[in-house]
């Protein structure tokens, strides 16, 4: 089993910066006003696409066949109250590889999507937490 680790450090307000072991960040914003990053959900629909496309990508790599262009368009639907998690998640992948027919290009996005993409599995994980306080609680 592999393990990942990052930090999410507080700046202010709802601002955050996720910072990996070796040295990656990434803005993390909930601010209504002069955003820096994206909010969670944001974060979320995009790693998804994200998760995704590296196997599509990769596919279309072991086929051969230049990639001209892709993109992935993403929307998703939250549940309404707390938590507003996400009920359905729908992509669009345009494509542009000559010489990768339709039939093919949805199988490739199926099996990326469907059965690669560690991101959208994990979308029901289980969760767990531990809390450290830094400070003395008060009695």
């Amino acid at each position: 089993m592999a393990t990942k680790s990052t930090t999410v450090h507080h700046l202010v307000g709802k601002r955050f910066v996720g910072k990996t072991p070796d040295g990656m960040q990434v803005m993390i914003d909930g601010e209504a006003d002069a955003k820096t990053g994206m909010n969670p959900m944001e974060l979320l629909l995009n790693a998804v696409g994200a998760c995704a496309a590296f196997d599509v990508v990769e596919m279309i790599r072991k086929r051969r066949v230049e990639l001209l262009e892709y993109r992935v368009e993403l929307e998703g639907d939250r549940a309404d109250g707390t938590p507003s998690y996400y009920t359905e998640v729908r992509t669009k992948h345009i494509i542009n590889a000559p010489g990768i027919k339709q039939e093919m290009a949805e199988r490739f996005v199926d099996l990326a999507t469907n059965k690669y993409c560690s991101v959208a599995s994990s979308m029901n994980a289980t969760m767990s937490f531990e809390v450290e306080l830094l400070h003395e609680p008060d009695a």
